[in-house]
């Protein structure tokens, strides 16, 4: 760890459907709501975290199909990039 972890947001162009296959393709981050363990974690607000909020309010807050928050645990940032990029290449 060269840095302390850090939350980030990633949109992907598409739906719930691109996001969960980016997410099964990921090999180092997991799927969570909450987020504060060592590991990386992912989360997809729109059908976690802000669930329950009608899609005016989403759009509002900027919330969209294609949005994903990381949460960037312990691991080696290198080991991440790549993950993210290789994640990426398969959708």
């Amino acid at each position: 760890m060269r840095f302390g972890g850090t939350v980030f947001a990633l949109e992907l162009d598409g739906d719930f459907a691109t996001c969960e296959a980016f997410v099964s393709k990921l090999r180092i981050a997991h799927i969570a709501t909450s987020f504060g363990g060592p590991e990386t974690l992912v989360c997809h607000p729109a059908t976690s975290t802000h669930v329950g909020l009608p899609p005016s309010e989403l759009e509002s807050l900027g919330v969209t199909a294609g949005l994903l928050r990381f949460s960037i645990g312990l691991e080696d940032p290198d080991d991440l990039v790549d993950d993210i990029h290789q994640a990426l290449a398969a959708l």
